[in-house]
């Protein structure tokens, strides 16, 4: 498990000294957030970063 945080943080360290920012890496819920919830919430990071969504319900 150590092995797989610590790639991940030398994924970041490596987009951080390229300039780069990783834009899908933002949290959109955890276990205990209900379905729909999680949902909604990964509707409104996609539109913030520019992608346009059809039949939002």
């Amino acid at each position: 498990m150590k092995l797989k945080i610590q790639s991940l943080k030398n994924y970041f360290k490596s987009k951080k000294d390229r300039g780069l920012k990783p834009i899908f890496f933002e949290k959109i819920g955890d276990s205990n957030t209900p379905r729909e919830q999680r949902l909604k919430n990964l509707i409104k990071v996609l539109e913030s970063q520019g992608f346009k969504i059809k039949n939002k319900k």
